[in-house]
């Protein structure tokens, strides 16, 4: 038997990676939580999980005071109010600026994150 080679999509594609030490019904959000090394913060949406860089690119001001705008599809920096989307972190109100964004999904009672952009 022959193996098939990996697709372009398979080989860019990044591997989900358990947040440990997150409950996703009793944990608070914002919560912090490591993935790759890099510490990030879970936040809880209407639709579900997301996770963003623990500083604001601008003036690394903390997200774990960011609030969900948008109905729940930006986050803001409490610091200077820069505006994030949280499909892409493009910044929305701060050209130049883009917040690094990980995917974060419930499975069998715990969180697994990875990278976005």
């Amino acid at each position: 038997m022959t193996e098939q080679p990996l697709t372009e999509k398979a080989l860019t594609e990044k591997a989900w990676e358990l947040l440990a030490g997150l409950d996703p019904v009793s944990t608070k959000y914002p919560a912090r939580a490591r993935l790759g090394g890099e510490g990030i913060v879970i936040l809880r949406t209407k639709s579900g999980f997301r996770g963003v860089q623990r500083s604001c690119p601008h003036m690394q001001g903390t997200m774990m005071n960011a609030e969900l705008t948008a109905n729940d599809t930006m986050v803001r920096c409490p610091l200077h109010v820069f505006t994030f989307r949280l499909s892409d972190g493009k910044g929305v109100n701060c050209p130049g600026f883009r917040l690094k964004i990980y995917e974060v999904k419930e499975e069998n009672g715990a969180l697994y994150g990875r990278s976005v952009s």
